[in-house]
């Protein structure tokens, strides 16, 4: 893997992480919540 792979990867991992943690906070109700982080356990492990 190259060094611009390697950095481009490591921005859209940030870019990702960052829109799960904003989905989070703007979560009305715990279900929503539970629901977003279940989504995103399937879609990035």
């Amino acid at each position: 893997m190259s060094m611009i792979d390697r950095i481009r990867h490591r921005r859209d991992a940030n870019r990702r992480a960052r829109a799960i943690e904003r989905a989070l906070r703007s979560a009305n109700s715990p279900a929503v919540r539970d629901e977003i982080i279940a989504i995103a356990q399937r879609q990035y492990s």
